[in-house]
């Protein structure tokens, strides 16, 4: 709930602060709405990063659980080096793209 809380909170002050345009309310309401939109970019970027986090470790309990059931010895997710292997295998199509882009 509190991750949704903080995901959500961004589009509604940027909402907030286009009635208060559209209104043409005073100046010093969209000066606070803006302040409110800010935080609200911020908020926003903090949910993010705990939505990434539940996404891993949700990622890695079914890579465990999968391999509970499928009865594999050979592949270990819980060794270091290979949980890390695979994070940073995962990672790096989206590292390449993103260096496309520069």
């Amino acid at each position: 709930g509190v991750t949704l809380a903080t995901d959500a909170y961004g589009p509604i002050a940027d909402n907030a602060g286009g009635i208060a345009e559209m209104a043409e309310l005073e100046e010093r309401v969209r000066d606070t709405t803006d302040a409110l939109d800010a935080l609200g970019n911020t908020t926003a970027a903090t949910g993010k990063g705990f939505a990434i986090g539940s996404a891993v470790l949700t990622s890695l309990s079914l890579l465990a659980a999968f391999k509970d059931k499928a009865g594999l010895t050979i592949v270990d997710i819980g060794d270091p080096v290979v949980l890390s292997g695979a994070l940073f295998g995962a990672m790096l199509p989206f590292l390449f793209a993103a260096l496309t882009m520069l």
